[in-house]
């Protein structure tokens, strides 16, 4: 199976472009679903910079999908998507101090435990972001961060099994996520 955004059937003129080399200034031609190329002057590995490795963030295929990605990359996939979702619900709750400060507290702990277990965050951590959210506002905060519609259902199906006041490990639980 194939990454539905990688999948070239779908993909439009801008899928193919040139971007210059950081290092030196050539042109290096880039594939949207290249992860990194080699300069054809300097010999360097560069990092695809359109390339949104958001998804590497809760996808368990990532690893097979995007290869072997340089080291900062791979320090930086996880926190793509979770700035993302983090600004975004800061933006929705607003003026909302209380249930702000319950949702950071949240996200922190299950972000710790995740840390502990070395997990990857995927939809736990987005559930943390949207358990004191109302339905509307997760829908907000979903299309606000373009969130897969995959990811969407799993962290659904997380948040309707979580107690009313769940602990950071009700967040792990593999029966309820893969």
């Amino acid at each position: 199976m194939r990454c539905p955004g990688q999948d070239t059937r779908y993909w439009k003129e801008d899928a193919i472009f040139e971007e210059p080399c950081p290092f030196c200034g050539e042109e290096i031609e880039f594939f949207k679903d290249d992860t990194v190329r080699k300069c054809p002057a300097c010999g360097r590995q560069v990092p695809n910079p359109r390339m949104d490795f958001g998804c590497a963030a809760y996808c368990r295929f990532a690893e097979q999908c995007l290869g072997n990605l340089p080291p900062e990359l791979l320090a930086q996939r996880g926190e793509l998507l979770r700035e993302r979702v983090g600004l975004a619900v800061k933006r929705i709750l607003g003026r909302d101090f209380a249930r702000l400060e319950r949702t950071l507290a949240l996200v922190q702990k299950v972000e710790a435990l995740l840390k502990t277990q070395k997990r990857s965050p995927g939809a736990s951590l987005i559930a943390a972001y949207f358990f004191y959210l109302e339905p509307p506002e997760r829908d907000q905060v979903a299309e606000d961060t373009r969130l897969p519609e995959v990811l969407k259902e799993e962290v659904r199906g997380l948040l309707e099994v979580l107690p009313e006041n769940p602990e950071p490990e009700d967040f792990l639980k593999e029966e309820t996520h893969g």
